[in-house]
């Protein structure tokens, strides 16, 4: 007679399920789904995909990231500001800037995603408008803010957010 196989977590429920990395007996409710077959909670746990892996070297990465193209995006709304204008425009500018944030953060971590990552892109939309109005103030004297500005500025964190998202 052959001896019953039990989970390993559960040892009154029987089973025939067995994870793919370590080979412990699992039942339905310890198995977790993975890309490469039915893992046990402590393995899917152990394993993450590398995609989602977030490490000190990548948030360095991710911050300078943040901080130049915060900068440089500032800059160039505020020029781009003055030789094209307000109004409809600038939500084409805006969107441009969520654009290139979303991808030069992408790139500098080397295609990581996360919600880490998504800040930092909110963070450097953040800035560039934060540049860009200082900008306007300091030279013009003028703060202008419209309603092309601020629907510019939601635009911009969503794309630069959505090319990160998890």
């Amino acid at each position: 007679m052959t001896q019953a196989q039990t989970c390993h977590w559960h040892p009154e429920r029987a089973t025939r399920l067995s994870c793919a990395r370590c080979g412990k007996l699992i039942c339905v409710e310890c198995m977790r789904q993975h890309p490469v077959g039915v893992r046990c909670k402590e393995c899917d746990r152990a394993s993450r995909l590398p995609t989602y892996q977030v490490s000190t070297a990548y948030l360095t990465r991710g911050l300078s990231a943040m901080a130049g193209l915060g900068i440089g995006g500032g800059v160039a709304l505020y020029v781009l500001d003055e030789v094209v204008g307000l109004g409809f425009l600038r939500l084409l500018l805006m969107f441009g800037l969520g654009y290139v944030v979303g991808e030069g953060i992408g790139t500098a971590v080397n295609r990581r995603r996360g919600l880490p990552y998504q800040y930092m892109a909110a963070g450097a939309v953040a800035l560039a408008l934060g540049i860009s109005t200082a900008g306007t103030l300091v030279f013009n004297g003028a703060l202008r803010l419209d309603l092309f500005a601020l629907i510019g500025a939601g635009v911009a964190v969503v794309g630069a957010t959505a090319r990160l998202r998890p």
